[in-house]
């Protein structure tokens, strides 16, 4: 996933999608390595990450919620204008 920023957040802005979809794929690599893994202090690393990528994951989407909370305010005010 090679998306380039277009400079224009109107709608969704392609760099948090990119980076959600990002964090989701560690996600499950994490999972499944730490599934699998029989060595516990390198099993615990893999669970800390987990959390880690969980918190990131989830300010993710509520930054990318929240800026399209903002961009559909703005364009109602500016389609009230037009």
């Amino acid at each position: 996933m090679d998306a380039k920023c277009v400079h224009s957040c109107n709608g969704l802005c392609n760099a948090l999608e990119v980076a959600e979809h990002r964090e989701e794929q560690t996600l499950q690599e994490y999972r499944q390595y730490a599934s699998q893994c029989d060595y516990p202090d390198v099993k615990e690393v893999l669970e800390a990450l987990i959390t880690d990528r969980e918190k990131a994951l989830r300010l993710l989407r509520e930054k990318r919620e929240i800026l399209l909370v903002k961009l559909n305010v703005t364009n109602r005010i500016n389609d009230s204008f037009a």
